[in-house]
């Protein structure tokens, strides 16, 4: 498996852009898959993290008031004849090549033809567009880890597996710069 090098775009999150997101989510659940549906907290990290990319792919903020509550089938964002699911981790310290992204397992079904990860960084209020891959790279591109396994994170102890887990090392993601243009 070739690694590539790992190249993210980083960018201040807008303000405004985040007073909206948790207004929106004051008076609606976004989660409702049924399993790992994540607090408003967690809710509110995967908002923004979906309205950022939205804005870097189409240039303007999506209108959350026309999507609908509740699970999304896996499809966050519609950018030149592809699906993506964009996925975001809450961290406080910017990303690496060392690091990872998650896909949990049990959304391997969902219906998306690109997984973007991004990274919040909480401390400094910036957003990371850390990669992408196809989702039909995932198996390929990923270690699997099951329930209940235990994976070593260095000097930040362990963590625990709560659900079947897939984990892509960002030198893996593809650079974001190349979803721009297709």
């Amino acid at each position: 498996m070739k690694k590539l090098s790992y190249y993210p775009i980083i960018k201040r999150y807008s303000d405004d852009n985040k007073r909206k997101c948790w207004q929106y989510l004051k008076n609606h659940n976004w989660g409702n898959r049924g399993k790992f549906d994540g607090n408003k907290e967690a809710q509110f990290v995967g908002l923004i993290g979906e309205t950022e990319a939205f804005k870097l792919l189409k240039g303007y903020y999506p209108d959350l008031y026309a999507k609908a509550d509740g699970f999304d089938g896996g499809v966050d964002i519609f950018h030149n004849g592809q699906t993506i699911d964009v996925k975001t981790m809450a961290r406080t310290y910017r990303t690496w090549h060392t690091n990872v992204a998650n896909f949990s397992a049990y959304q391997v079904k969902s219906d998306c033809d690109v997984l973007l990860f991004c990274s919040i960084n909480k401390s400094s209020y910036q957003i990371e567009f850390c990669g992408w891959i196809y989702k039909v790279e995932l198996k390929s591109k990923a270690d699997f880890h099951k329930k209940g396994s235990v994976i070593p994170r260095g000097r930040s102890g362990n963590f625990k597996v709560i659900s079947d887990l897939y984990e892509v090392k960002h030198t893996y993601l593809r650079n974001i710069r190349e979803l721009l243009t297709i």
